[in-house]
């Protein structure tokens, strides 16, 4: 392994792993997790959760010694999953850039698919800075639209020019740990590079021990 970099055969083993790892405590928590073959014979990882907006809900503060018109209420605020609304996150392996590539759409409850990277950041990611940070990348955002390399349908994705240095940056190869501290084989690639990339979509994982 090449690390940062993938095969195509390591790409699949990665997924695999990923898959036997992670899935039962992702469908848990809500998250569908789908290991997809193309009609190509290429595999690629689909994680699919309903999207959630956070709404106020005003309940009312009841005292029954000093009870007055004007007592205040007393606001909760709780997540309420959108009515049929998803988004997807297909992890795709590039043979370019030797990376996974993070492919995301959001449908709602009436079939529109939203390919607008702003509005899917403001349904998806509830961290203001992240969402600034998000549109302030140039030439429309952090977010592109492009044809899904195995679906052939629009998707918005995240461009994978950095991820490399990214990896470099926060994790080491098997064996070099010394250096930064953390090392990641096929067990853990692809939950490190999705802890790095998928913040900026609302995309984050469940903490799980090692056996």
């Amino acid at each position: 392994m090449d690390y940062p970099y993938l095969t195509c055969r390591e790409f699949k083993e990665c997924v695999e792993r990923f898959v036997k790892r992670y899935r039962s405590a992702l469908e848990d928590s809500g998250t569908r997790v789908e290991q997809q073959t193309s009609s190509t014979g290429r595999q690629y990882l689909v994680l699919q959760r309903a999207v959630y907006t956070k709404r106020t809900v005003s309940t009312p503060v009841h005292n029954e010694e000093n009870i007055e018109d004007d007592d205040p209420a007393g606001p909760v605020s709780e997540h309420i999953a959108d009515d049929g609304t998803r988004i997807e996150y297909h992890t795709v392996y590039s043979a370019t850039w030797r990376v996974p590539v993070l492919y995301v759409r959001v449908v709602t409850s009436s079939g529109e698919v939203v390919l607008d990277g702003k509005r899917v950041c403001d349904m998806v990611t509830e961290d203001v800075e992240m969402r600034q940070a998000m549109a302030a990348v140039p030439f429309g955002g952090a977010l592109g639209v492009t044809d899904h390399p195995e679906l052939g349908v629009p998707f918005l994705y995240l461009h994978p020019c950095h991820t490399a240095d990214l990896l470099r940056a926060v994790v080491a190869p098997p064996g070099q740990q010394e250096e930064i501290g953390q090392s990641v084989g096929p067990d853990e690639y692809l939950a490190a590079w999705l802890s790095l990339s998928g913040a900026a979509v609302g995309l984050t994982l469940p903490s799980i021990g090692y056996c």
